[in-house]
């Protein structure tokens, strides 16, 4: 029987084979691990700003070909390996011609591997013989049927020896050229290609001589081969070899680490703005250089575009190489008091949530908030004051009244889903003093809370890497934020400073200043439609200044960097279009009512704003004289007259008749009138209800009883636990020496209206 053989299928069975022994082969002997690469950072334009040793500590940089000048590439490919992209990972005929040259001569004269042979060796280094010549050929044909060419030639690049530690072209071309290897020169080139082998023989820091021989010997041969035109090879011939070795680059240190210890990849492109950093760098270093004498030796700021929140710049410290003041410390990330700077945020709110409007009163008079008694910054109490006027000033007292309003915890959780890790925490162990600083935060988290107002009320992450996409959240509507930077533009405020109101340049921003408790900290963060920026300046071992407030240190600051950076003058932010405006009595902020004296115009959110109107003007009947008031049921037969008086509230009246401040009073009542009113009554200022009050045993320490009322109230009748104690006029100070336990207070006014209050008292 004859046996006939199909040839295709002669040829697949073969084919087949030949790929079992392949896969065969795969599964016994896996691809080496690859070298971990050099932690690498770039700024916005691609710029090498900082490089890490590897844990093996090399300089093992990674390079992407388009990173390589072509004269680099084309010297390699053909020196080594001009069929490069033809072969499958080994020459048949080189190695055929190098076993007839090796056997003639009784030598080795010549070699046979390929590029990727080359790389196989690299990747697991052994003995040089031929069984290990055969499994780097095993190795290559591995590589080839894994990566294309041009993968396999940036492995190559990227792990070629350079001598000591040094591996790479990348590498190699910025420790001894001090350049990307992009912009190498012709002769950098060629020196590069040639000390691969022997790369400790030829290292340029330490053998030039035998180099530029070696170097020259090649320009001949390339010259030979017409690889280069002959006025290329001869420049690069006449050019000088100098042996040297540079540091590679590590600006922006701070910054570098950030984001090299928070992002896994070794090659980090970042937008980091190399012009913006170092004008940042040189006016902070030479700003805390001009206050040395002030006590105040850092300072830290970040910039950023509000166009994709990128980080444009960041310094951590004045001088990172300060080691007298600690520059390595980054005080971006450390934990500090803001100050007043959490003030915005609580005022966007409330206007958010349709309780303010930046026309409406806020009362800045002593006010104890259960046991808590804030102060300005500037110890001086300004009465009532409208939320545009008590934010711009940056008032203590009607913050805290607003927290209060508003709601703590409300305001806490809005902190805390901003990313203020630090409040979360601590929330619990929290209270009004928040507002004015009383918690700890980090720089960049205030930074990205103040990026939401240039951005429509839309919080967004930081954006430090290329091509990081974050979508946001809304945190505050674009009425509220547009209203937080039209307040905060004002320059009719205490910490505008004074030498820079005349300076040209300076673009409008929208600014907030903070100084924490003891002068430790000076805030300024400002932005417009281009950029956002924070200046911290202060003293890492935290020593205080005298000077150490926002105004006065860090607002110069912030006015000199967006002098020197933004220059785009793209006008303010755009009118939301359902932000109305509205008449109001100028003394309430309310809608105006039909008495109202004095009226302007006030914005208000539609559908958000609340649409209380102004009640604090109410007629009465008085005497003639305007002596005496009469209710219905004291009414005489004639000689009366209906007037319009103001009624403030009896905290704020009590504040006008201690700081001698005149209003028209209504009189007192009839004093021969017998109704009882029981309507209103008094407001018990002092001691503060629910709260618990700590006095040391055996002593004679007392509690403060004090109560405010209308003007037409004479006298108060205080009672404790039910008994009588002492009467009083309104706003007289009393004391009492209280007992341990549940005590309760009653404030009784002349008209039979009372108030009353429950206090603990504990000893100790």
């Amino acid at each position: 029987m004859k046996i006939v053989f199909n040839k295709d299928i002669v040829s697949l069975f073969a084919i087949g084979i030949l790929s079992l022994i392949f896969f065969i082969s795969f599964y016994f002997f896996p691809l080496p691990e690859f070298k971990n690469f050099s932690k690498t950072v770039y700024s916005s334009d691609s710029t090498l700003i900082a490089a890490y040793l590897t844990e093996d500590d090399k300089w093992r940089l990674r390079t992407r070909l388009n990173e390589v000048s072509p004269e680099l590439i084309k010297a390699i490919i053909k020196k080594e390996d001009k069929y490069f992209y033809w072969h499958p990972g080994f020459n048949p005929f080189a190695i055929a011609r190098a076993m007839f040259q090796n056997i003639y001569k009784g030598k080795r004269v010549s070699g046979a591997s390929t590029i990727t042979m080359q790389l196989a060796r690299i990747l697991e280094p052994s003995e040089r013989n031929y069984y290990n010549k055969l499994i780097e050929l095993l190795r290559a044909v591995q590589l080839e049927m894994h990566f294309s060419k041009d993968e396999i030639l940036e492995m190559y690049l990227s792990y070629l020896p350079y001598g000591g530690n040094i591996e790479g072209v990348k590498s190699a071309s910025f420790v001894y050229f001090d350049k990307a290897p992009e912009k190498l020169s012709l002769a950098q080139a060629i020196t590069l290609a040639v000390i691969p082998n022997d790369p400790n023989k030829y290292r340029l820091d330490k053998n030039v001589v035998e180099l530029i021989n070696k170097r020259d010997r090649w320009i001949y041969k390339f010259s030979e081969e017409k690889i280069f035109s002959e006025k290329q090879l001869t420049d690069a011939k006449n050019e000088i070899l100098i042996s040297q070795r540079f540091s590679l680059p590590h600006k922006a240190p701070h910054f570098s680490y950030l984001v090299s210890n928070n992002y896994k990849s070794d090659q980090l492109f970042t937008n980091l703005d190399l012009k913006i950093q170092t004008i940042a760098e040189d006016l902070l270093l030479n700003y805390v250089n001009r206050n040395y004498g002030k006590g105040i030796t850092n300072g830290a700021l970040v910039i950023v575009d509000n166009k994709d929140n990128s980080v444009k710049a960041y310094c951590g410290s004045a001088n990172f190489y300060d080691e007298l003041y600690s520059g390595q410390v980054n005080g971006i990330t450390a934990v500090r008091s803001p100050g007043s700077t959490l003030k915005p945020a609580l005022f966007a709110q409330a206007f958010d949530l349709g309780l303010l409007t930046p026309q409406m009163k806020l009362n800045d008079i002593p006010t104890d908030f259960s046991g808590y008694e804030p102060e300005n910054y500037d110890l001086e109490f300004n009465g009532p004051v409208s939320a545009s006027f008590a934010l711009v000033n940056s008032l203590n007292i009607p913050a805290v009244e607003l927290l209060q309003k508003t709601g703590f915890n409300r305001f806490v959780n809005l902190l805390s889903n901003s990313g203020f890790a630090e409040i979360s925490k601590q929330k619990k162990f929290l209270g009004l003093s928040t507002i004015l600083g009383g918690c700890g935060v980090k720089h960049e988290q205030l930074i990205r809370l103040f990026t939401a107002f240039a951005n429509e009320g839309k919080l967004r992450k930081l954006n430090y890497l290329k091509n990081e996409n974050d979508k946001g959240k809304k945190i505050f509507s674009e009425e509220a934020s547009y209203l937080i930077a039209e307040i905060l533009s004002q320059n009719e405020r205490p910490d505008f400073p004074v030498e820079l109101i005349e300076l040209a340049g300076v673009p409008r921003i929208a600014w907030k200043t903070g100084t924490s408790y003891g002068k430790r900290d000076a805030w300024a963060i400002g932005f417009n439609k281009n950029y956002t920026i924070s200046v911290w300046m202060g003293n890492f071992n935290g020593k205080g200044s005298p000077y150490l407030s926002g105004s006065e240190m860090a607002v110069p600051l912030l006015f000199e960097l967006f002098k020197a950076i933004d220059k785009k003058n793209n006008g303010w932010f755009q009118y939301p279009l359902d932000l109305l405006t509205r008449k109001v009595c100028r003394e309430t902020g309310l809608i105006a009512g039909d008495k109202c004296e004095s009226i302007i115009d006030d914005y208000w959110i539609e559908d958000v704003t609340h649409q209380k109107t102004c009640n604090l003007y109410k007629e009465i009947f008085v005497s003639k004289n305007h002596e005496k008031e009469y209710c219905p049921d004291c009414l005489p037969e004639k000689n009366y007259e209906k007037v319009s008086f103001a009624f403030y509230k009896p905290e704020l009246a009590l504040w006008f008749e201690k700081n001698n401040i005149n209003y028209n009073k209504p009189p007192k009542h009839n004093s021969d009138c017998q109704f009882m009113l029981t309507k209103g009554g008094p407001k018990i200022i002092s001691p503060a209800e629910d709260y618990e009050y700590l006095v040391e045993e055996n002593t004679s320490q007392e509690i403060l009883l004090q109560a405010a009322s209308n003007n037409n109230i004479s006298y108060h009748y205080w009672f404790i636990n039910d008994e009588f104690y002492k009467k009083s006029k309104p706003g007289e100070k009393l004391f009492f020496n209280p007992d341990e336990g549940e005590i309760k207070i009653t404030c009784l006014d002349d008209r039979g209206r009372e108030e009353s209050i429950f206090i603990n008292v504990s000893t100790y």
